[in-house]
């Protein structure tokens, strides 16, 4: 018997559902491909890229030597910021007469090192300020201490060390003042280091007992008293714990008069030894 595979569409008992057709991309990136063009430089454009480049640079040449000689760009007003009444007058007149030239051309750095250069002046900023002018601002040393050298020889210095002006001996009395009778010569920066450790250590009230700091002995700092002359050997610690120990005991030495000197260095001891128009005193030792 004859059969038919494939029947014909219409003959189909179960027609299959209708779905509507969709577009999908693929999942992966089209790839285009970019049309490329390549640009062929002639003769005519090169010579005129470097004709470009040439009046650039002649411009900018031009422009420069134009500044740079320019007067109205000339340094001729200078700002001192300064606390030190007389120390302004002081940079002013350092740059009395003096020709700076062009703004663009000044050497700040230069002139920094200049000012520097005096004593009492720390640090210096300096600010151009176009076009004619300079912003100087001037952080001044602060006297911290008198310094004796040289038998009477007395300079102010600050608590850097560094020496500001040789003065007179009654003028900064209310500073403290520092000896060494070898005129500092050797270990002047741990000197000065151990006396603004002692300074800073004792308060208000045994500050204005001490007339001087005798530095000479490395590692050791002696304080000289101002009424009675005696002198306090410090050691190298505990300085107000030791000039504490010190008024503590005052009373019991007063039988032995005027005193040489005290010895604190040895911890809850002390030696003193009484001056030589005193009684015949030995040196004692007070625990």
């Amino acid at each position: 018997m004859a059969r038919h595979i494939n029947l014909p569409f219409d003959y189909r008992t179960t027609p299959l559902p209708s779905q509507p057709m969709q577009f999908q991309r693929g999942k992966g990136k089209v790839k285009t491909k970019k049309i490329q063009r390549k640009i062929r430089l002639k003769f005519k454009h090169i010579f005129f890229f470097f004709l470009l480049l040439g009046g650039i640079f002649y411009l900018i040449q031009r422009s420069y030597l134009f500044l740079i000689s320019w007067d109205h760009l000339n340094v001729k007003r200078t700002e001192v910021l300064c606390s030190k009444p007389e120390g302004k007058g002081e940079i002013q007149q350092f740059f009395d007469g003096k020709k700076l030239g062009n703004i663009l051309l000044l050497d700040i750095g230069q002139l920094q090192e200049a000012l520097t250069d005096i004593n009492w002046v720390k640090d210096v900023q300096i600010r151009k300020v176009f076009p004619s002018s300079l912003k100087i601002k001037i952080k001044e040393r602060h006297p911290a201490a008198v310094l004796k050298k040289e038998e009477e020889n007395l300079y102010l210095i600050d608590k850097e060390g560094v020496e500001l002006e040789k003065i007179d001996s009654a003028e900064y009395a209310h500073l403290p003042l520092l000896i060494d009778s070898n005129n500092f010569e050797k270990d002047y920066n741990e000197k000065l280091e151990m006396a603004w450790e002692c300074l800073g250590s004792l308060p208000p009230s045994e500050k204005e007992q001490i007339e001087a700091l005798d530095l000479t002995d490395y590692g050791n700092v002696t304080v000289q008293l101002k009424e009675t002359q005696t002198k306090l050997i410090l050691g190298s610690d505990r300085f107000s714990q030791k000039f504490k120990h010190f008024q503590s005991f005052s009373d019991r030495l007063e039988p032995y008069g005027a005193l040489e000197y005290v010895d604190l260095r040895i911890h809850d001891r002390l030696f003193f030894k009484p001056k030589k128009n005193n009684k015949n005193i030995p040196e004692k030792e007070v625990n």
